[in-house]
């Protein structure tokens, strides 16, 4: 949550004194940008709220007259985002044959290689450090030399403590050993680790960069928007010249935006992987100071599964990449091999190494010197962007201009003047300055058009055209959030934004799916629903901050 606090008052005392209004005595006001009045309010151990509990409490935030702003921040399930929740029962996983044996195909198609021979007899990537949010890290050999992977500078904020190790937790929507899939193609070790028996390795695109693993979540599909947060501010404070984040979820959150907008001035670039198996692109990747990236194939071509989009930025090699494999043996310890998996976590993890492999080339304090250490992401998206190679026939409306090509983006001289900052386009822009939940709506439904959009939300909510702004101000986020969670209920509003259902027909089941589970929904959501008059109608936020962790 954000706070107003005149001069000489306490933004403490006020989140306390708005907290005990809306009834959310015994939460811990943590603060975030005490200087900004950004403040989060956690829930005592064992009393986290159901979802409509916690839209309610947030209400009562906003309503009070010294709060600016409150959203709940959720963790939550994203099982279309893991591609094993997503494969046919009983389907085999196959891959390339063009990718058989062939370890290194990934650096080849980014250019990795030839970028390595500019470096001359200077280590590419040495001096450069990656802040690493995922799963955490295992001991596994061709993860990194354990000089370079920097666990005492790591944490878990998934489990709270400080050791990042990840536990292989092997559970419905779990992915045991995905950071250290991810952190080995960043960073690993050219051709096969010292220890490693199996006739298998990996070669990261930074082999002498230093990694800061912090473990923010057991699965890339269970989402939360907090742990996110706290890692990268985590990782700013640790000194990451570069973050790469293969974690992603479907909605977007000023808090998370914020902490995206102090890495970038602190001069960290920040990349994430555009998405997998949904069609629009994922957040915190879909915000315009995220280097956005979708996944491409051993053809050159882009990979069916990944995101795309106008929000793409670029696209780098992500189906069947080789990279480290960690599980839980049978005697309880670890068990490591090397195979290949798909995902735009793989492609973003490419372009993170490509990215510390620019920063160490030139060096940070050069950049810094030169730009100033808030625009060195913006030098470096718009270099990345202007070497990168197009494949003829590419879809550069929903992949970005082309393929990472390192050895081009090293080669470029940097440019005299610094780029101005322009969104990619207008629905980028327009999602990132969103107060009323319509352009994540809209952002959530790309293959639907707009006006259909709008007229399908004005008749779920009981509104006229001319009034839905309005009543979107009061309720639209969380309606973005329900149209998450319910998947049912997305796909009516689609069905009829494009004139495949009744009003009746649509209405009827957007009310009836709230109505299935109070729990999901507030009462203000519900009154909107049914058309009864609500309680009380926010004003615009005045900024942008975050409340609670249900």
């Amino acid at each position: 949550m954000t706070v107003a606090a005149r001069a000489g008052e306490d933004p403490a005392r006020l989140v306390a004194d708005a907290a005990a209004r809306a009834r959310l005595r015994g939460w811990a006001a943590e603060p975030v940008d005490v200087a900004r009045g950004q403040f989060e309010l956690v829930p005592p151990p064992r009393r986290v709220p159901a979802p409509g509990a916690a839209w309610e409490a947030t209400y009562r935030l906003r309503d009070a007259p010294e709060v600016e702003h409150a959203e709940p921040l959720f963790q939550y399930a994203v099982p279309e985002m893991d591609e094993r929740a997503t494969a046919r029962p009983g389907a085999r996983e196959t891959h390339d044959p063009a990718t058989d044996r062939n370890f290194e195909w990934s650096l080849e198609k980014a250019n990795v290689i030839s970028a390595w021979a500019l470096f001359g007899s200077r280590p590419p990537g040495s001096g450069v450090v990656v802040g690493h949010p995922d799963t955490g890290y295992t001991p596994h050999p061709e993860l990194a030399d354990p000089s370079r992977l920097l666990v005492g500078l790591g944490f878990d904020f998934d489990d709270d403590d400080a050791d990042p190790i990840d536990d292989l937790s092997d559970g419905l929507l779990d992915n045991p050993g995905h950071g250290t899939g991810t952190g080995s193609v960043i960073l690993s070790d050219r051709g096969a680790a010292v220890g490693n028996n199996a006739r298998e390795f990996v070669s990261g695109a930074a082999p002498f960069a230093s990694l800061i693993p912090i473990r923010t979540t057991e699965s890339v599909v269970l989402f939360s928007m907090r742990g996110l947060r706290q890692a990268i501010d985590h990782a700013v404070a640790k000194g990451a010249h570069v973050i790469s984040i293969s974690l992603g979820g479907p909605l977007p959150s000023p808090a998370l935006r914020q902490a995206v907008r102090r890495a970038v001035d602190a001069g960290t670039i920040v990349l994430a992987a555009a998405g997998n198996h949904v069609r629009f692109v994922v957040f915190p990747a879909a915000f315009d100071e995220v280097i956005a990236v979708a996944a491409s194939t051993v053809r050159d071509e882009p990979w069916s599964g990944s995101s795309r989009g106008d929000a793409v930025d670029i696209t780098a090699p992500g189906a069947a990449v080789w990279r480290a494999q960690a599980t839980r043996s049978s005697g309880g310890g670890f068990s490591f091999a090397v195979s290949r998996g798909n995902g735009t976590s793989f492609a973003v993890a490419t372009t993170a190494g490509v990215a510390a492999l620019w920063v160490s080339f030139h060096g940070w304090a050069v950049l810094e010197r030169t730009y100033g250490p808030e625009n060195i992401a913006r030098v470096f998206k718009r270099i990345l962007q202007e070497t990168c190679r197009t494949p003829r026939g590419w879809d550069t409306s929903d992949f970005g201009p082309g393929i990472v090509d390192a050895a081009a983006l090293l080669g470029a001289p940097l440019p005299e003047h610094i780029p101005a900052r322009k969104f990619r386009d207008a629905a980028r822009a327009a999602v990132a300055t969103d107060t009323t939940g319509l352009e994540a709506i809209i952002h959530l439904l790309p293959d639907a058009p707009r006006i259909g959009v709008e007229r399908a939300l004005a008749g779920m909510l009981n509104t006229s055209d001319r009034e839905l702004p309005s009543v979107l101000q009061d309720v639209g986020d969380e309606l973005a959030f329900q149209l998450v969670m319910n998947p049912s209920l997305r796909d009516d509003v689609e069905r009829r934004a494009r004139g495949r259902a009744t009003a009746r027909r649509a209405a009827g089941r957007a009310r009836a799916a709230i109505a299935l589970d109070r729990r999901a929904a507030s009462a203000r959501l519900a009154s909107r629903l049914t058309g009864a008059r609500p309680r009380s109608r926010r004003r615009p936020p005045r900024a942008t901050g975050s409340a609670g962790k249900p």
